[in-house]
């Protein structure tokens, strides 16, 4: 339907976007400003080194016998690249212990145990926040990261950290490429591109660095343009994209003990369709600023000192233009996501056998947009408006959250074969809502700011190192979750994996995981044998229900009548393991093999936990010479049957699929890539997969088919 005066003509919705983001613009104006002045002041200190070191200022976790974390795990670049997923979600595919969730091709979702969303503490180089801008989470932090920029992964399964904020569930640090100070040449670079058959896919990337005396420089950007691939029966799925983005680094060494570093990146998405949601991205745009200073060995004492900060925000602007409902009631949403903050740790040295973290972290989250209908024709009655209704739904209502947490985390070596941690952390927890609607308003009788709140934090573990390769690791901790925006303030929204509106609650409390982990490692030779096995018991835990004194609000002709609005569950809990083996069978001959399993159960409802991962197997076999490198992946995931009848969540048959990547050094400078994807061409849909939404065809959100991929890289 054309209509000159329709809030959704190009022109006009970007200047309602415009419009409605100019106070984001302003605040990162702010951000920038405060991180220019102390850089400024940091970049003058001069601090006398007793002992050269290289700064790590991208890890969270030292590295070592004396410090080893009993559920840290790497996922390498070296493997993210040689897979080269499409998307910063699909990377967690093939590990252990880990499901996908995903709404689009676009801004998938790690799952770790059955924890999921902010119950996962997501940083970005060790200590940089961002978050979602869309309610119904298009755009994840981790979506706002180019995956050709990743060094590696580090993730900690379970809340043994307190160093980086609320850990509920477990820590996945995303550490991207910095310059490397060991290369002779001053400037050195690689661009790569290539093409994927199913979908019409291109992709490409360029890396350059440059080092020169105490300054160093890095730049990562790269372009995607993914189309709508089939399924292996066929089937044209809703899933194309593009996706451009850019990262900037700038290091200077102004001793051998110290480091400044100022990161600069943007992503821009558009165009991308989500067949799992009700709606669709026009355009998703990030930008993150962070400043990192480091030293080391400041005095016998004082091992190291870390500060960071930084700040992001999000423009995120999504529409119903290409869906059906679009000829009766057009819809555009602007929203947008502010993240600022930071963080500063002291290493204290006590001797060489302990060592003690102590700092203090700061995050701010604030959250804003709505809306716009124009109403032609009345779903429920068949009316035809003449003028067309406009409406205003207010999405975030202006809502505001702050955390300041104070830690502190011992690592102490009681011999030479058991090391003990234990940490604690405080979290002084304010929330804001500055912009509420009336309905809101009236549903909890004006009173809608939450309480401010304490949460703490604890853990402790041991790890025992025996003789004959025989290792013990044991961890227990205490972890607060404290709400996020959407289950305090969202209004009506349908958010969910069900058909329901959704209510936020602004007296939720604070969730509390009671976790426990026993892992066991065996080394017999070039075989690794693992087992971990661990239990979660959580209070209040953070769900949503169906309250039949709340009617549906939008459309409510239609079935559900009401709304679900979150509320606090007494008592769940989730239990599993994983287990594997890792065997050299040759040099450059390496055979992994990993199981997974997670059994989650609602026990104050008396059902299965929702979105819960089936048992999956992953196996690989890599080869690896000085001219060829190749890799086959086999992934087998087993039937979900325990799902949840609250949240109307279907059962999945099980499946498997098998992958093949290579990469082949033609000449010194000159790299060729090939996979294949699905290479049974198998049609399957992941247990965490949305279903679709308000599209042409209502189907299952089934996974690609058979796909081949070519490409290029060249070294300079």
């Amino acid at each position: 339907m054309s209509n000159p005066e329709s809030i959704l003509a190009n022109s006009d919705k970007m200047k309602v976007y415009i419009k409605h983001n100019k106070y984001i613009k302003m605040e990162l104006k702010t951000i920038i400003a405060i991180i220019i002045i102390i850089a400024a002041l940091f970049a003058t200190m001069t601090l006398v080194a007793s002992e050269p070191d290289t700064l790590q200022l991208e890890e969270i976790l030292v590295k070592g016998k004396a410090f080893g974390n009993i559920t840290k795990s790497n996922i390498s670049g070296n493997i993210i690249n040689m897979e080269n997923h499409h998307d910063g979600g699909a990377m967690f595919l093939n590990q252990v212990g880990f499901g996908v969730e995903k709404r689009g091709n676009y801004g998938m979702e790690p799952v770790l145990r059955g924890f999921k969303y902010s119950q996962l503490n997501v940083l970005i180089d060790g200590g940089v926040h961002t978050t979602n801008a869309c309610p119904n989470r298009m755009d994840p932090a981790i979506s706002q990261v180019s995956m050709e920029e990743i060094e590696k992964i580090e993730v900690i399964k379970g809340p043994y950290s307190v160093r980086y904020g609320q850990s509920f569930g477990g820590i996945i640090n995303i550490v991207n490429r910095k310059p490397d100070r060991n290369e002779q040449k001053a400037v050195i670079g690689a661009f790569d591109a290539g093409y994927q058959s199913n979908g019409g896919n291109f992709f490409s990337n360029l890396f350059v660095q440059g080092v020169k005396g105490k300054f160093d420089f890095s730049l990562n950007a790269g372009y995607k343009d993914y189309g709508n691939y089939k399924s292996g029966s066929g089937q044209k799925i809703a899933s194309s994209f593009t996706r451009s983005g850019y990262a900037l680094k700038f290091g200077f060494n102004p001793k051998e003990n110290q480091r400044l570093q100022l990161s600069w990146r943007q992503s821009k998405a558009e165009d991308v369709l989500y067949a799992g949601l009700p709606m669709d991205a026009d355009m998703d745009k990030s930008s993150i600023l962070s400043l990192d200073y480091a030293a080391l060995q400041l005095t016998p004492t004082i091992s190291s000192f870390k500060l960071k900060l930084y700040g992001s925000y999000v423009d995120h602007l999504m529409s119903n233009t290409n869906r059906p409902a679009y000829k009766d009631s057009q819809a555009i949403s602007p929203v947008n996501a502010t993240v600022f903050g930071g963080r500063t740790e002291f290493g204290i040295s006590a001797g060489i056998s302990n060592m003690l973290f102590a700092g203090v972290d700061f995050k701010h989250i604030g959250k804003d947009g709505h809306r716009d209908r124009l109403v032609f024709k009345s779903t429920c009655t068949g009316q035809i408006f003449d003028p067309p209704k406009a409406f205003v739904d207010k999405t975030w209502q202006d809502s505001r959250h702050n955390d300041l947490g104070l830690f502190f985390e011992n690592k102490y070596q009681i011999t030479q074969n058991l090391i003990w941690t234990l940490g604690v952390r405080s979290d002084f927890i304010s929330y804001s809502i500055n912009d509420p609607e009336n309905s809101f308003n009236e549903v909890y009788n004006n009173n809608i700011t939450p309480e401010s709140r304490i949460d703490i934090s604890a853990t402790a573990s041991l790890s025992w190192y025996l003789p004959k390769n025989l290792n013990f690791y044991f961890a227990a901790a205490r972890a607060s979750r404290a709400p996020e925006l959407a289950e305090l303030f969202i209004n009506h929204l349908s958010i969910g994996l069900d058909a329901y509106e959704y209510l936020g609650n602004p007296n939720l409390k604070s969730e509390v995981n009671y976790q426990t982990d026993l892992r066991v490692e065996k080394r017999v030779g070039d075989l690794l044998v693992f087992a971990d096995v661990f239990y979660s018991y959580i209070t209040d835990y953070i769900s949503a229900s169906v309250d039949s004194t709340i009617p549906r609000m939008y459309l409510p002709c239609m079935n559900p009548k009401f709304t679900k609005k979150f509320t606090n569950i007494d008592k769940v809990f989730l239990t599993g393991f994983e287990t594997g083996i890792d065997y050299t069978i040759t040099p450059g001959l390496v055979y992994n093999l990993g199981v997974s399993f997670t059994y989650g159960q609602n026990v104050s409802w008396n059902e299965p936990l929702a979105e819960i991962t089936p048992v999956t197997l992953v196996s690989s076999i890599m080869w690896k010479s000085e001219k060829l490198t190749a890799r086959f992946n086999g992934r087998a995931v087993g039937k979900q049957d325990r799902v949840s009848l609250s949240f109307a969540e279907g059962t999945t048959p099980g499946f498997a699929v098998f992958d093949f990547y290579a990469a082949y050094k033609l000449f010194k400078m000159l790299e060729m890539n090939i996979s294949v994807k699905n290479l049974a061409n198998k049609n399957y849909v992941e247990h965490l997969s949305r279903a679709y939404k308000a599209m042409d065809t209502e189907s299952l959100y089934y996974e690609p088919g058979r796909s081949f991929s070519f490409g290029l890289k060249v070294a300079f």
